[in-house]
């Protein structure tokens, strides 16, 4: 008799976790897009598809070097497209923002920090928790990402002026340690209790790294608590002991799962990210999803590490790297090929704590491959973290990735992220 009361409390727990905690897991960003914002969304990406389809239809065109089949606009065509869709973009976040009221707060606590004005840009989701609704503020310095849910900011990188090819200097080896790397801590400490004064780093394991003495990562993670893909929630400081300016700061801390999807997790009951939608995070090595484009035999690999390895839940625990083109007088490219989505889609790319140094070169295939958007990134600067490389775009057919740096730094494949506005599926 009491095994049988037993079973039948463990049942009324079950199903009470199964009506309750759930669907509050699985719901979609908060706080939710109105269905209002989502039908004008659609509409205004539905009037840009057809607009688009007209053009490459009738207007200037010209066959894909890559496959030499796929028609792309060149010319007017392309500039008049990538205005309109410009335009799109500013009318969608515009839709689906909160109302300018209900910011306000947000970007006083901004201009507090900053010293500047920020102005809003967008909102969308983030790989570290699928139903955490993020906002991005621009300074005249500096980019802010804001959780919606708890007002807290979890990222903040500078402004850098990529409209010309970057690259490091000769002189960063030379100059690398000016600032001890213990002046550098006070300084991340200092920062991080700066935008938040309420983080307890006491209560938190440090995980310190630096990338070749240049750039020095001051993290803490919560090991009581995990992000919806399994990995450790982190508060991270980048600086430079060249001169012990910032680089960036991330904070994944209010991003973590509460106890009770935790403990769902644990059990079997909630999937992990990957299982919950669609999944979209491609690794490299695939078969189906990854090749080399150039030069791939003078890549190295990397075994236990890299995100798959780190999160646990996808394959292969691998991520290659190579030397720059004038290192080893040849030029590395390798691409990921994601599965086409009409979704208001933004990438990500995951960049390793380890031989990811140089200025990096990322393009990708938008439109079923009619256009293509590119974008540098400072590998140097990010350790083991996701970085948002692409803004919104539609239908991604490949994304390549190589160098454009000088002598002996390093680049780095490991995995994407394709994240539509409601959710990193």
């Amino acid at each position: 008799m009491k095994r049988l009361i037993k079973n039948i409390g463990l049942a009324v727990l079950l199903i009470a976790l199964v009506l309750v905690v759930i669907p509050a897991y699985a719901q979609g960003p908060v706080p939710p897009i109105s269905p209002e914002a989502q039908k004008e969304k659609a509409r205004l990406l539905a009037e840009y598809e057809q607009a688009f389809d007209f053009e490459l239809q009738h207007g200037q065109t010209i066959i894909s070097p890559e496959d030499g089949k796929t028609k792309m606009l060149a010319g007017k065509s392309a500039e008049k497209m990538d205005l309109l869709w410009q335009e799109t973009v500013k009318k969608i976040e515009a839709v689906i923002a909160r109302p300018a009221i209900e910011r306000e707060p947000v970007e006083t606590m901004i201009e507090m920090i900053d010293g500047n004005k920020p102005v809003y840009l967008e909102r969308f989701s983030s790989p570290y928790n699928p139903s955490a609704a993020l906002e991005r503020y621009q300074t005249a310095r500096r980019f802010y990402t804001v959780d919606i849910n708890s007002s807290q900011i979890v990222e903040i990188s500078p402004i850098v002026d990529t409209s010309k090819p970057p690259s490091h200097k000769l002189s960063d080896d030379e100059l690398k340690g000016s600032v001890s790397p213990v002046e550098l801590e006070k300084s991340a400490r200092a920062f991080i209790s700066a935008v938040d004064a309420n983080t307890d780093l006491g209560a938190l394991e440090p995980a310190f790294n630096n990338k070749e003495g240049r750039i020095y990562f001051f993290r803490w993670e919560d090991p009581s608590k995990t992000l919806n893909d399994n990995t450790k929630p982190f508060v991270q400081v980048a600086v430079s002991s060249i001169d012990g300016g910032f680089v960036g700061y991330t904070n994944t801390l209010p991003l973590a799962m509460t106890e009770s999807q935790a403990a769902l997790q644990k059990l079997g009951m909630v999937p992990t990210i990957v299982k919950a939608y669609f999944n979209e995070v491609y690794a490299n090595g695939s078969a189906q999803h990854w090749a080399w484009v150039q030069s791939g035999g003078y890549a190295n690999t990397v075994y236990n590490n890299g995100y798959c390895y780190f999160a646990g839940w996808c394959s292969p625990t691998t991520y290659f790297w190579a030397y720059t083109e004038e290192t080893i007088g040849q030029l590395v490219k390798g691409k990921w090929i994601p599965n086409t989505s009409s979704e208001y889609t933004r990438t990500w790319v995951w960049i390793p704590c380890n031989n990811a140094t140089a200025w990096s070169y990322y393009k990708g295939w938008i439109n079923n491959g009619a256009n293509t958007i590119q974008q540098y990134i400072d590998q140097e600067d990010y350790c083991s973290e996701w970085k948002l490389v692409f803004g919104a775009f539609q239908n991604y057919t490949q994304v390549q990735l190589w160098e454009a740096d000088i002598a002996n730094y390093k680049v780095a494949w490991d995995e994407i992220w394709l994240c539509t506005t409601d959710v990193c599926y």
